[in-house]
């Protein structure tokens, strides 16, 4: 039975806390985004079931979703919970293995990944019995989690953090003195790319609920949801080593992690325009998020 432990004293504890944050980086979507998430699922919520709302906010102390100390909590607590990873780690080489698999890292059996979480936490919620504390986190980590899994990075292995990248007037790419610096591919997608759009968490998330033109479908489940984000880094992040693209110059090689394939030493050049160009996915995936986080919790909490 999955089991989430919170805060392991053992004096490994930090060195492990440590691997699991170099492998994983942190953040996705920035605090900002995960709050638009919220502020989507919270104005469909009140539009469609205002009582699961009320449970809610009832359990938030009248918080809102788009609160970023709310929306980020789950980062904020990261080093308490040691087995528990904010990702889905699915090759991007190769077939995807399947959801009846007895861990999502083979060799690390003990490791929650967030699919696993999500419906760990969802029956936390669902059981009224538990202590109110409890139900609360489980509230703060469905919000999290269920944005996680839509960063396509956050649903692949690689996840680009090994993938070093140099964006001409790129968000990360500019130093304090002004001088060009290089990042990751995975920090351009957990940040830059939210944070170019140039946005608060209020406004962005205003701006994706009220676009009616970005209707992405909902439903499914958090394994499907971490499927789709592996076969959109496949498509869109990674080059494929097969079939050449004419969108290359837009992508890195699939290196590091689990791949048993050395990154390049020196950064990719990618287009100036990299971050600008890849917001619509981004915006995509940001609302389908607050969506599937409404629905996730009318099914949870819904009579």
């Amino acid at each position: 039975m999955l089991k989430i432990t919170k805060r392991l004293q053992q004096p490994f504890c930090a060195a492990l806390v440590a691997l699991l944050m170099t492998a994983t980086p942190a953040q996705a979507w920035t605090r900002t985004g995960h709050a638009a998430i919220g502020f989507v699922a919270e104005a469909k919520l009140k539009t469609d079931n205002r009582a699961v709302w009320n449970t809610i906010s009832e359990l938030l102390d009248g918080a809102e979703f788009y609160d970023e100390a709310v929306a980020g909590w789950a980062d904020d607590v990261r080093e308490s919970y040691p087995n528990l990873i904010h990702t889905v780690r699915i090759p991007v080489l190769g077939a995807v293995p399947q959801a009846s698999d007895p861990a999502c890292i083979a060799d690390q059996p003990a490791i929650s990944c967030a699919d696993k979480a999500i419906a760990y936490y969802a029956g936390i919620l669902k059981n009224t019995a538990n202590p109110r504390q409890q139900r609360q986190e489980a509230v703060k980590f469905l919000l999290h989690l269920v944005g996680d899994l839509h960063q396509p990075l956050h649903g692949s292995e690689p996840g680009g953090a090994q993938d070093k990248v140099l964006i001409p007037g790129g968000v990360l790419n500019v130093d304090a003195n002004g001088a060009a610096t290089t990042t990751d591919v995975h920090s351009v997608w957990d940040y830059a790319i939210v944070k170019k759009h140039g946005l608060t968490a209020i406004q962005l998330g205003r701006q994706l609920w009220d676009d009616a033109s970005l209707a992405p479908p909902t439903s499914l489940t958090p394994r499907d949801w971490a499927v789709e984000s592996r076969n959109l880094s496949k498509k869109y992040i990674f080059i494929d080593p097969v079939t050449p693209s004419a969108n290359d110059a837009y992508k890195v090689v699939a290196c590091g992690g689990r791949t048993g394939i050395t990154c390049p030493s020196a950064a990719k050049t990618l287009p100036a325009d990299y971050e600008t160009k890849n917001y619509y996915l981004a915006s995509y995936r940001l609302k389908q998020a607050g969506l599937r986080l409404a629905e996730l919790l009318v099914k949870t909490l819904g009579s």
